[in-house]
């Protein structure tokens, strides 16, 4: 049967209709209307995929809350109520706890006491916590308070009954941690990362430390401080006696130390400044008034010469010191490294070569001393000449291959019986000792054994006595310096007087060639009238100062550093300090240039932060910019610097004198030692102190 719809019809004109209103493209709110239909089997989707994953973690984090709950009350497992001050036990007065403390509150554990640190705080911690300075961390009751003492530095905090608060004000109730932190040398501070300047309105300064030390008390590693109107009293010995120190507080927001009035110091408005010479007094131990032949007093003194003695030794010292100043001679490095050797010392150390037997006609026992060095210039006199090897005289009959390679320090040659010789060659091989006949080569044909021989004995003795003359020189002029020297100047011992004198050549040249004009370097009488002049001085001070009780002994006997009792506010790092600029002469500031570094292949290093140490004088601090460079030529300082990739870099002293600035600019090249400095000791071991 056949489906016939007629034309026309009803249906026919509805289903054209319909399909006129037809569009190809989607409505805009299609996808909108398929996502809405589709959310609720998505969501189930979701669960049945996330589900069996996350219910551990759920299960876990249920299980933590409930523990907290339970145990965020005191230590007696009462629970705690969040902003509600617990009950405070009665206060009494906590045990002294040391090493070998014996009564200890039942809460403060004896093994606790470690060099450990403890567990991480909830916040960041300061830089300096997280050097390899060790801390001692000791438990107590904060409802019983800390005595406590180190056994090796005498330290002493006593930190009082129900005085730990959180930061909220909430009281600290139950077991906490006292961590102490000592900071006593250079390879502390250096291992820390504590920077040692200081700044006010006056302007900026250096740190000279007598010692700094970091208190912090813990609670599950959340920082406690002390309540308003509690003090933690602090017993402080600082590791040298120091003039007008001050307490200092570092402020780890600001990365910046405050000055802290406190009547065990310093009580006034400012922090006291004090001059470099005073620094580097104290940083010797040196007494507060130096004595003439107390400074260069290892020098033998001239015990009462007579005047031509005297005028010649003086004469020469001032000659000495002028022909210095002026640059006509330069102190020889044997002397300045050694100021204080005998001649006999020094002559022993400079008799070092490079000696050799070497052969005469490829023979096996005959040979020349050959010094590669010219050190021992009486060799000279053996020109034309050999030796052959006594067989009859003595164990040696012939030399090895070893022989004629090794290279020797010294030779000796004795005379024995006409060209007969008793040689010495010395060297780290051992000793190796002969008899030889002295002979004349071939071409020699006025070869005399004794002439020669008388040669090198004069020859030997004419370089030894000009040893003695230039030794003595250079001793007669440190010697008799401190006649012509400012008082201030009397507090240097040989090595800084070095230094001063090269850093200050116009004021040395200004007095050495005053004195110099003079006549002081050629007039007899004038110079042992100056010496009468200075033994009298010498005497009324001596007498002064005994008769005000003074210390007459004549070494400079080392200072121990002054126990200081501090109450203090607050916990934190704090410093016992001098403060004080450099010395440069005609310059209220020190000079600063700008500074780039670099490693030994060139490339660039970007530094952090950059400290200065001086081995002499014991100065120790870091720069306020480590862009800039301070410029203080002839002084031997050594350079270290922390670079932006956590890296040390070191710029030996006797580089750093010798550097020449580019203009305005300081072009440093630096040695990477970071491998060599995980620890204090590792410093020390470094910068050689």
């Amino acid at each position: 049967m056949k489906n016939n719809i007629p034309q026309g019809s009803d249906f026919e004109q509805f289903m054209r209709e319909s399909l006129q209103q037809h569009n190809d493209s989607p409505d805009n709110n299609t996808w909108d209307n398929i996502a809405a239909r589709q959310q609720g089997r998505n969501r189930w989707l979701r669960f049945r995929h996330f589900a069996p994953r996350l219910l551990p973690v759920v299960v876990a984090a249920a299980i933590a809350v409930a523990g907290w709950k339970h145990f965020s009350g005191d230590a007696s497992g009462l629970p705690g109520v969040p902003g509600t001050p617990a009950t405070a036990p009665q206060q009494q007065t906590a045990p002294l706890l040391q090493a070998d403390a014996t009564e200890i509150p039942s809460l403060a554990k004896p093994g606790t006491t470690s060099r450990a640190p403890h567990a991480t705080p909830a916040r960041p911690r300061a830089a300096h916590l997280q050097s390899s300075v060790p801390a001692t961390v000791v438990r107590f009751d904060a409802a019983e308070g800390l005595r406590y003492q180190s056994p090796s530095t005498g330290t002493a905090v006593n930190i009082p009954a129900n005085a730990l608060v959180y930061a909220d004000g909430r009281p600290a109730i139950g077991e906490v941690e006292f961590e102490l932190r000592e900071y006593r040398d250079i390879g502390d501070f250096m291992a820390s990362g504590i920077p040692m300047h200081y700044a006010d309105e006056r302007g900026e300064y250096f740190f000279n430390s007598g010692g700094m030390f970091d208190l912090r008390v813990y609670q599950r590693g959340e920082a406690l401080q002390l309540a308003d109107g509690k003090d933690c009293g602090v017993q402080f010995k600082s590791t040298h006696k120091l003039t007008q120190p001050s307490l200092y507080y570092f402020d780890e927001n600001q990365n910046a130390w405050t000055y802290q009035s406190n009547p065990a110091m310093s009580a006034s408005p400012q922090a006291p400044v004090v001059t470099e010479n005073t620094v580097v007094r104290d940083n010797r131990g040196l007494q507060l008034d130096c004595l003439p032949n107390e400074t260069l007093g290892k020098v033998e003194a001239w015990a009462q010469p007579e005047d031509d003695e005297v005028a010649a030794r003086l004469q020469t010292a001032v000659q000495t010191g002028y022909n210095y100043a002026f640059g006509k001679i330069t102190m020889p490095g044997w002397f300045r490294k050694h100021p204080y050797w005998s001649n006999e010392q020094l002559l022993t150390g400079l008799e070092q070569s490079l000696i050799r037997l070497k052969r005469h006609k490829d023979t096996d026992d005959m040979f020349f001393p050959e010094d590669v060095n010219n050190v021992f210039t009486e060799l000279k006199a053996f020109k034309d000449c050999y030796f052959i090897i006594n067989n009859g005289l003595g164990s040696k009959k012939s030399f090895t291959t070893k022989d004629f390679n090794d290279y020797f320090d010294r030779v000796s040659i004795v005379q024995e019986n006409g060209a007969t010789c008793y040689i010495s060659f010395f060297g780290k091989q051992g000793l190796l000792q002969f008899y030889a006949t002295l002979i004349g080569s071939t071409e020699n044909k006025s070869f005399d054994a004794e002439k020669v021989l008388a040669e090198y004995n004069h020859l030997r003795n004419q370089r030894q006595q000009n040893f003695e003359k230039q030794a003595n020189a250079w001793r007669h002029f440190l010697f008799t310096a401190q006649i012509f020297q400012e008082q201030q100047e009397w507090c240097m011992d040989a090595y800084s007087w070095f230094e001063y004198f090269d850093a200050n050549l116009p004021l040395m040249r200004q007095r050495y060639g005053k004195l110099h004009t003079q006549g002081m370097s050629t007039d007899k009488t004038l110079a042992i009238n100056t010496w009468k002049i200075w033994g009298k001085r010498v005497r009324e001070i001596m007498l002064d100062n005994y008769a005000n009780k003074r210390s007459t002994d004549r070494k400079m006997k080392k200072e121990d550093g002054l126990e200081y009792a501090l109450a203090i506010s607050n916990f934190g790092l704090f410093n016992c300090d001098q403060i004080f600029r450099l010395a440069e002469r005609g310059q209220e500031k020190p000079v600063f240039l700008t500074a780039t570094y670099q490693n030994a292949e060139g490339q660039r290093i970007v530094a952090k932060s950059v400290s200065i140490m001086e081995k002499n004088s014991r100065l120790f601090f870091t720069l306020p910019k480590a862009s800039h460079m301070v410029y203080s030529p002839g002084r031997n300082f050594d350079i270290i610097v922390l670079d932006d990739k956590g890296r040390f870099h070191i710029m030996p002293a006797e580089r750093y004198r010798k550097q020449v600035p580019d203009r305005q600019v300081f072009a440093m090249t630096l040695d990477d030692v970071t491998d060599k400095v995980r620890t204090p000791r590792d410093w020390l071991e470094v910068l050689t102190l």
